[in-house]
């Protein structure tokens, strides 16, 4: 593994000879503002780039399989970045509070996105998931104050805790019938959002789900539904009517 000492001694030209890249590596390298990856690389370790305040430049091959945790965390003058279908998994944090992250491609080759991964990614705007995703983790995409457009396919089936909490600009998002759950605070303080369908699939809607959703309108609850958790719906100021169905036999406390 190339690795910090490695660094000191090769700079940011990694040898051949390495198939990973050590966690922690380039860690807080605030003068480094690019770097090509050579396609003998397979991992790229935990917290590897975490800090790079100036990185604005990266180029991953199509060798690398794993990008750890906290990747890229902090890498704010990133503007966008390539992940090659050769990687399966993204890990958790891996690019939270990158401030300038604006275009992000990920690949059909990924399953599943980790918890905060996006996590305070203000400038992304519109993010597509492939069908190959099958779950969302908790805090995902939380605090992208600029995402109004998002693509939840029929392959994910879990939709984890505050994925989208404060995500101001969200307006609209179709959940699709592949999910069964929406977990606590998914939707918390999405302040833009004015309508959402949850579909026959949901049996249950987590606590704080659309706490402060104060423009929602509309929302229609299936005969599904079985449990709505606490303070659900508080403080949805501009919510008129809602019909709760008769297979609800539990309304958590302050749900309204």
């Amino acid at each position: 593994m190339f690795g910090i000492e490695d660094r000191k001694k090769y700079g940011k030209r990694i040898p051949e000879r390495y198939y990973g890249i050590a966690d922690e590596c380039f860690k807080g390298c605030n003068d480094l503002m690019e770097i090509d990856i050579p396609t003998n690389i397979e991992v790229i370790g935990n917290e590897c780039f975490k800090g790079c305040c100036s990185l604005e430049s990266i180029t991953i091959p199509t060798s690398v399989s794993q990008i750890g945790n906290k990747c890229f965390d902090g890498c704010k003058s990133l503007p966008s970045i390539n992940i090659p279908t050769s990687v399966i998994e993204i890990g958790n944090e891996c690019f939270s509070w990158c401030e300038s992250l604006t275009t992000i491609n990920i690949p059909t080759s990924v399953s599943k996105i980790g918890n905060k991964v996006f996590y305070g990614c203000d400038d992304i705007q519109e993010i597509n998931i492939p069908t190959s995703v099958i779950e969302i983790g908790n805090e995902c995409f939380s605090c992208c104050e600029s995402l109004r457009t998002i693509n939840i396919p029929t392959s994910v089936s879990e939709i984890g805790e505050c994925c989208f909490f404060w995500c101001y600009s969200l307006r609209t998002i179709n959940i699709p019938t592949s999910v069964n759950e929406i977990g606590d605070g998914c939707f918390y303080q999405c302040y833009s959002l004015t309508t959402i369908n949850i579909p026959t699939s949901v049996s249950k809607i987590g606590k704080d789900c659309f706490h402060q959703c104060s423009s929602l309108r509309t929302i229609n609850i299936p005969t599904s539904i079985s449990r709505i958790g606490s303070s659900c719906f508080y403080l949805c100021s501009s919510l008129k009517s809602i019909n709760i169905p008769t297979s609800v036999s539990k309304l958590g406390y302050e749900c309204f």
